[in-house]
């Protein structure tokens, strides 16, 4: 088996989401590209969900990726454990 390397990004500050497309990114309240959060957490100047916390967001974003990679549950939570409270909005 080999073992990939992380992958190339900018990510999500918040819940890690690869921002790969324009579409991905959130906006600022003027409307424009925010370049440090997706536009499931970030949209018109603030963070859809304000209250949340880093270990709501990681029980969250657990099922898309496991939905989205060929990762299974307790390998997605491990990563998310160890790169979610690095990430600019949980440091």
């Amino acid at each position: 088996m080999t073992q990939q390397g992380p992958p190339m990004g900018p990510f999500c500050q918040s819940c890690g989401m690869p921002l790969s497309t324009p579409e991905d990114f959130g906006t600022t309240a003027e409307g424009y590209r925010q370049n440090d959060y997706c536009h499931f957490c970030f949209t018109d100047g603030a963070f859809l969900q304000p209250d949340a916390t880093l270990e709501g967001m990681i029980e969250q974003v657990i099922p898309h990726a496991v939905q989205a990679t060929s990762m299974g549950e307790a390998e997605v939570r491990k990563m998310a454990e160890e790169n979610l409270p690095r990430l600019k909005r949980w440091s």
